[in-house]
């Protein structure tokens, strides 16, 4: 199956009082994924070393012609995740391309237990355009990139 392996650090921040990842702070974790995945880097963030995913689009980018609205979440929660000094990797692929939307399908790693996921999750996301915010049919290009990383979808424990 096709997917991206995205790393992503752990910030203190992110524990609760038990010393786990808070459930709330999966969903910044996937966002720091699905950003780093989709947006094109600026010049000055290349030049200053953030990387450049081949999955970057454009059209998706700040400034670009179309945004992404998050439509919903599912989450489910494996085993309990502690601090990382050095992060987990959010492994991402398209588990569904609609006419206006794409289902985003995720597990989250560490790099020593690739696999055995912390937890798993899905995002629904809508495709607008940028000046209205209305949902528009998914371009060609777009729909043509994203085929590139689809896959079989998650199966959740409960639905």
């Amino acid at each position: 199956m096709p997917f991206l392996d995205i790393p992503v650090p752990v910030r203190w921040s992110d524990l609760d009082g038990y010393g786990h990842v808070n459930n709330t702070a999966y969903l910044r974790l996937l966002e720091e994924a699905r950003t780093r995945a989709f947006w094109q880097p600026s010049e000055t963030e290349l030049a200053n070393g953030a990387p450049a995913y081949p999955t970057a689009l454009e059209e998706l980018s700040p400034g670009g012609p179309f945004q992404t609205l998050v439509a919903a979440h599912t989450i489910e929660y494996m085993r309990p995740l502690g601090y990382r000094r050095d992060g987990v990797i959010v492994r991402m692929w398209v588990s569904k391309i609609g006419g206006a939307s794409l289902d985003l399908d995720y597990e989250i790693h560490t790099a020593e237990e690739p696999e055995h996921p912390y937890a798993m999750a899905r995002t629904v996301i809508v495709i607008v355009e940028a000046p209205t915010g209305k949902a528009v049919r998914m371009p060609e290009q777009l729909r043509t990139a994203l085929e590139s990383i689809t896959g079989a979808p998650s199966t959740f424990r409960r639905t």
